[in-house]
């Protein structure tokens, strides 16, 4: 065996030992690009999840609530906080939040009308602090009832 051929050998085993820096540096490059783009959506999705799962939990006080004024002409007024005040729960109302509504605060106060009688503004706020507000207004005279809900 020659000096060459030695030599060529030598490198055909060099080359072949694995991947050179800029290879290895490109997969990372494309890793970073996939990773930037797709956290990002993956926040996005997490966050509208959770607003829909807090407006779903808002439903079921809604309901009670207007149950609550068919039978006594006014609104209820409290609130349910997880290990804290439990107004809504222990009041006329009777109203607890289930499984994992439990999580949630929920706050019904006077609404733009200033009186409970007439108005009520329903907060829920989940765990990453985004809330929920439902204001509701009832016009006894017109009959008419109106809710706008915004985030």
């Amino acid at each position: 065996m020659t000096h060459i051929d030695e030599r060529n050998e030598a490198a055909a085993i060099y080359q072949s030992a694995g991947y050179s820096l800029v290879e290895l540096m490109v997969v990372v490059a494309i890793i970073a690009l996939i990773g930037a783009i797709s956290i990002p959506m993956y926040k996005g999705y997490v966050s509208t999840s959770q607003g829909a799962a807090t407006r779903q939990n808002a439903e079921p006080l809604h309901l009670a609530l207007e149950d609550y004024f068919l039978d006594n002409s006014t609104y209820a007024e409290g609130d349910w906080i997880p290990d804290g005040a439990q107004t809504l729960e222990s009041g006329a109302l009777g109203w607890h939040p289930d499984g994992d509504q439990s999580g949630y605060n929920y706050s019904v106060v006077a609404g733009p009308t200033g009186t409970i009688a007439s108005s009520y503004v329903l907060t829920v706020t989940n765990r990453s602090n985004t809330s929920i507000v439902t204001t509701c207004t009832r016009n006894q005279t017109t009959g008419t009832f109106n809710c706008v809900t915004t985030k």
